[in-house]
């Protein structure tokens, strides 16, 4: 008794359906990790302060960006230009003397939403991270409520951002 072998296919093909079910599960996961970023740092323009010393911070988990951004819906006095080169510092000095706005994950808050948003999320993660993220020309008289804030909170890990002064 003879047996047949298989006969050869008329078409060899590969089967790309995982490889496509692959390629969209990273488009949205890329898609999902690019949206995150955008909320983290919504908020506006900040000018991150130059620093010499300073420490790279590995660990991002656990990790919440404030941003204290310049509130600049105020206009600018007359003869001040913010698209002069020569005028950007100043228009910055002027930016620094108003009160910021507060962004956190993609929302603006008040100071007062900003205690009770923080005790939120450490009662969710006991080992959150802030980090700050305010404008180079902004006054510490903005910034330490903030700080103060997340002392009410009970957090333990307080960080600046900065850029490394070259």
């Amino acid at each position: 008794m003879a047996r047949r072998g298989m006969e050869p296919m008329a078409e060899e093909h590969v089967n790309v359906t995982p490889l496509i079910d692959v390629v969209m599960c990273l488009i949205i996961f890329f898609m999902i990790c690019g949206k995150l970023a955008k909320d983290e740092m919504t908020g506006g323009e900040v000018a991150i302060p130059l620093a010499r010393l300073g420490q790279e911070i590995k660990e991002q988990r656990g990790r919440l960006v404030i941003n204290i951004v310049p509130d600049t819906s105020i206009p600018l006095p007359a003869g001040m230009d913010a698209t002069k080169p020569d005028q950007k510092q100043a228009v910055s000095e002027f930016y620094g003397r108003i009160p910021p706005k507060i962004w956190v994950r993609g929302k603006e808050r008040s100071e007062t939403e900003l205690v009770d948003f923080l005790r939120t999320e450490v009662k969710d993660n006991k080992d959150l991270k802030v980090m700050i993220r305010a404008d180079q020309a902004q006054q510490y008289v903005y910034v330490a409520p903030i700080l103060v804030d997340c002392a009410r909170a009970n957090i333990k890990s307080v960080n600046f951002s900065t850029m490394e002064l070259q």
